[in-house]
């Protein structure tokens, strides 16, 4: 974890993570359910996933977020954390108290979080091994933003997500999650990830 230190690489996150996809179907409800990726052909994917359910628990918020891959539908189950802390001071710099472990948890609801991987797989041409992990997922998690996310009020915040896997170092995405629009958007840092970000999601 060492490399995800570097005050180079710090910086470069907090500027890269504001980048969100784009959406053309959005309504004042905010639950239509969109296609995961509007560009299947771009360079650096951008996934997109509407919020369908929301719970609260006494520590955190989960939610159930869904797309379409054409015509299936895929999706993950979604845990915020509460009162995750800044990781951008006041002045604009990056603090290393902004990393925290497991602010953000993804896993499985099943056929359609396997549907979700192997979306992965066409959308990255890599081969899929098998279906979402039945593990909780739990990446670092470094939040690129100046208060406290409060994800149970309307507002848009950013993150960056470090998914350990078998493969190699932590895959790095970016993350958006808008309660505005009811969105949780995943960004490709690189697409040199590719094979670490599915094998995070297998479980490999």
């Amino acid at each position: 974890m060492k490399s995800i230190l570097g005050i180079g690489v710090i910086m470069l996150l907090a500027m890269s993570c504001n980048n969100s996809p784009q959406t053309s179907n959005d309504n004042a409800q905010g639950f239509t359910i969109e296609q995961l990726s509007s560009n299947k052909n771009a360079e650096k994917q951008q996934l997109f996933l509407r919020f369908t359910e929301e719970i609260t628990t006494d520590s955190s918020t989960v939610f159930i977020a869904k797309s379409l891959n054409d015509k299936d539908t895929v999706g993950m189950r979604i845990e915020v954390m509460n009162n995750i802390q800044p990781g951008i001071n006041k002045d604009g710099r990056p603090v290393e108290s902004g990393f925290v472990k497991g602010a953000i948890k993804l896993s499985s609801i099943g056929e359609q979080s396997d549907a979700f991987v192997n979306a992965l797989s066409g959308l990255f041409n890599v081969p899929a091994a098998g279906g979402m992990t039945s593990e909780v997922i739990v990446p670092t998690v470094f939040s690129s933003n100046k208060e406290v996310v409060d994800v149970g009020k309307p507002g848009t915040y950013s993150f960056k997500l470090f998914l350990n896997n078998e493969k190699g170092e932590p895959a790095e995405m970016f993350a958006v999650i808008d309660t505005y629009r009811k969105a949780f958007e995943l960004s490709e840092k690189d697409p040199s990830y590719r094979d670490q970000v599915l094998a995070a999601f297998e479980g490999n």
